[in-house]
């Protein structure tokens, strides 16, 4: 089936030829005859490129754009399973708060192999604030003097990888500990981010304090706090595993 621009073309060619015979060919010569049928074919055959192109990249900006939402929804299902699976894992251990931390920790190794895979690097004009890319999403840390925050860090539960972030952070800007003359390490800081991501899943959507939870806060008053403890300064409340898994 012909497309649009092809019937244009041979009614253009038609046409010409049309003029031609009712002229009888004299008042038109041949040469200029073909070169005007030459010339119109040329130019719609460029006009029907133009528009097959227009067409092609619209088609490919839908595709794209199926192809991010698909990779949206596919990102929250995994979240989804990752959380069920850490909350009937973390059920097993509900009268031990640090063997419930294993469910949020990756036994798998990292997708980082070094620093360098984060792409780290200050972000836009503000002061103290970097960006880096994980997974292939980017994150946003904050460093004020003796305080790293990491926006939405509860979406990364992988120790391995959560250790190297960490320390790119602490090269980046150390964070004294609580004797304020000592410095935080990579696995104390990791320590308190997982006790941060299982807060996180255990507090209920509807909680106020979800929000704060989502974003981890590293600074000198939580090095070596237990579980419990963490737990109680960030959510205001005592923990109870046992009352929280129906135990």
């Amino acid at each position: 089936m012909k497309n649009r621009l092809q019937i244009k073309v041979i009614a253009t060619i038609a046409s010409a030829a049309f003029v031609a015979t009712l002229s009888g060919c004299s008042m038109i010569p041949e040469d200029i005859l073909t070169e005007q049928v030459s010339d119109t074919a040329q130019s719609l055959a460029s006009r029907a490129i133009e528009e097959a192109g227009d067409k092609v990249k619209e088609i490919a900006q839908e595709a794209a754009k199926e192809a991010a939402q698909q990779a949206a929804e596919n990102a929250q299902q995994a979240f989804e399973d990752a959380k069920q699976q850490v909350l009937e894992e973390a059920e097993n251990y509900a009268d031990d708060p640090d063997k419930a931390l294993n469910a949020i920790t990756a036994t798998t190794p990292g997708t980082l192999t070094s620093a360098a895979d984060l792409n780290i690097a200050p972000k836009g004009d503000k002061d103290g604030y970097y960006s880096f890319t994980y997974d292939g999403r980017q994150y946003t840390a904050i460093h004020k003097t003796d305080h790293w925050k990491i926006i939405d860090s509860c979406n990364i539960y992988n120790e391995a990888d959560m250790h190297i972030i960490c320390q790119a952070l602490i090269d980046l800007h150390q964070i004294h500990g609580k004797d304020m003359v000592s410095y935080r390490t990579a696995d104390d800081m990791v320590y308190e981010w997982e006790v941060h991501n299982l807060a996180y899943l255990l507090v209920e959507d509807d909680d106020p304090m979800k929000e704060r939870l989502k974003d981890v806060d590293f600074d000198p008053q939580d090095q070596g706090c237990t579980f419990d403890e963490i737990y109680y300064n960030h959510t205001g409340k005592e923990l109870d595993l046992g009352s929280i898994f129906g135990g």
